[in-house]
């Protein structure tokens, strides 16, 4: 859906921690590029692209030779490889409807960690957010959910799981539902409220984060592409015109331009021209401090930096602890301690992969963000 609306400003909400939404330009792939269709029609190249932000790995799919091309943003190492794009799985890949062939403008498929592809029909309201559901997932979207092995679930089954899934966290549910004067159309399943966050109608142009974050994606006009964010109806930000920050746009030639969200809140986004391919990146510093965000972006003597130090301050000594213990759970390693377990076993990127904290040597960045966490833990 294209709509024309004139932003007269960047707006920012009253949120805890208020950061200068920062553009960084994390890559430039010369191989991979727009290019029209046989016959001169639009092409819209490349068809798929996302960030596995664990090992700082950037995947793209180079349409017309079939390549994967694998870029470790660390080493600056790249690779190629001839093989289809959907046997490479994002965390959460979602393929909207009007971005790609053969999938429908009412439609989403969708990937988890290394799940087949599930196709869900009629959800312009697209996906809200996901659950872990036995040795799967369950996703959820306004109307219902479905889970990994394809059953799909009307508003009552849904809420049901909801409450079985987490009973405290259902009670929170009701009150905020409460407090937004929507407790009756809470329990007849006829709204969808999880935690603090209410889930409102969307298309298929807009993606939510694990803690409830709205984004968006439009280009409007003379402002071109703008991404923006909201938590329930309070704006975190609108960040105006991404061309300004694209060598391509600014030469004014044809291009092609997707994004999508990671777990933590973390926005990635490519603008693909006649030579080169751009991929840039916008990290978490909105809202409520995000633990997954935190341990994948580490500490970096930059803008994201200051961020650090005015969060860690902050944080009790049961959150520093939660904190540490997050950087290492993004490997996968094992819990002995109860609370810790049943925190983690709950959180839909982590896998109990049975590592120990020995066996994982962190890059510098976490490393360094771990012994932040340690001199104020004593």
């Amino acid at each position: 859906m294209k709509r024309t609306i004139l932003f007269t400003a960047i707006i920012f909400t009253m949120s805890l921690f208020c950061f200068a939404q920062e553009v960084e330009k994390i890559a430039v792939l010369e191989d991979v590029k727009y290019e029209r269709y046989p016959g001169g029609g639009m092409g819209h190249f490349p068809l798929g692209i996302y960030f596995n932000e664990v090992n700082n790995l950037l995947v793209v799919q180079d349409p017309l030779p079939g390549t994967i091309v694998t870029i470790n943003l660390e080493t600056k190492a790249i690779s190629k490889e001839e093989k289809p794009f959907l046997s490479e799985h994002a965390p959460l890949l979602l393929v909207l409807g009007n971005d790609y062939w053969g999938v429908y403008s009412d439609s989403i498929e969708y990937s988890i960690n290394s799940t087949p592809y599930k196709y869900i029909s009629d959800t312009n309201p697209g996906i809200s957010f996901i659950l872990k559901k036995d040795s799967g997932y369950i996703v959820y979207f306004l109307g219902g959910a479905i889970d990994s092995i394809g059953r799909i679930y009307s508003e009552e089954e849904a809420m049901a799981y909801l409450k079985q899934y987490d009973p405290e966290k259902y009670e929170q549910s009701k009150k905020k539902a409460a407090e937004l004067s929507l407790y009756n159309d809470f329990i007849r399943n006829n709204v969808l409220i999880w935690g603090n966050t209410y889930y409102k109608e969307h298309n298929t142009l807009q993606q939510y984060d694990l803690q409830g974050y709205r984004y968006f994606s439009e280009n409007y006009g003379s402002l071109g592409n703008v991404l923006g964010c909201y938590l329930n109806d309070d704006n975190i930000f609108y960040l105006k015109n991404l061309n300004l920050y694209s060598e391509i746009r600014k030469s004014g030639q044809d291009y092609s331009f997707s994004w999508y969200v990671g777990f933590g809140g973390n926005i990635y986004y490519y603008i693909t021209g006649k030579e080169y391919t751009e991929v840039f990146r916008i990290r978490r510093t909105w809202g409520d401090p995000d633990f997954y965000a935190m341990a994948i972006n580490g500490y970096t003597d930059d803008s994201y930096g200051k961020y650090v130090n005015k969060v860690l301050p902050t944080l009790s000594k049961a959150e520093l602890r939660l904190l540490r213990n997050t950087i290492f759970a993004i490997y996968g390693v094992h819990f002995k301690s109860a609370d810790l377990s049943k925190y983690f076993d709950k959180q839909v990127w982590y896998t109990d992969e049975g590592k120990s904290s020995g066996e994982i040597t962190l890059p510098a960045h976490r490393q360094k963000l771990v012994e932040m966490i340690q001199k104020l833990e004593k």
